[in-house]
């Protein structure tokens, strides 16, 4: 994983060098175990994460386009979305997270935000206007 996601090295150039080595190791198979290694061990700390991001006052949101080339239901050059939701630069402990979604929809944004319950900073989408009346959405001053 310190191979992917630091030194920058794809999984096909990785089952590469390790074939040079001697060892038959697929990229299908580092995948399956990046995958399990992250629900097992990172999602129980992105949920306490997640948790005290909501117990802050202030959050910031927001949400980009993404592509993914092979997902299950849709061609390969549909949008999807990566949301992300931060604490303000006054929070005690800094958080930043991500959440992929599918599409663009407000529920996204509202089943996140569930226990939270303050302002959030967030552009014009007018899917954040229609969180719950708890959720205060106030512009920020770049857009």
């Amino acid at each position: 994983m310190t191979q992917k996601f630091v030194m920058y090295s794809p999984l096909y150039r990785l089952e590469q060098e390790f074939n040079r080595e001697g060892l038959k190791l697929s990229r299908q198979t580092m995948a399956n175990w990046m995958l399990n290694t992250s629900d097992t061990w990172l999602r129980p700390i992105y949920d306490v994460l997640h948790r005290n991001l909501c117990k802050e006052p202030v959050l910031h949101g927001d949400e980009t386009t993404l592509q993914v080339l092979k997902e299950s239901g849709k061609a390969a050059a549909s949008k999807s979305y990566m949301w992300l939701y931060r604490t303000s630069g006054c929070a005690e402990s800094p958080i930043v997270l991500y959440e992929y979604q599918p599409s663009r929809k407000a529920v996204h944004a509202e089943e996140f935000l569930k226990g939270f319950s303050g302002w959030l900073h967030a552009d014009g989408y007018q899917g954040y206007h229609k969180l719950p009346e708890n959720i205060r959405v106030v512009g920020c001053w770049a857009h």
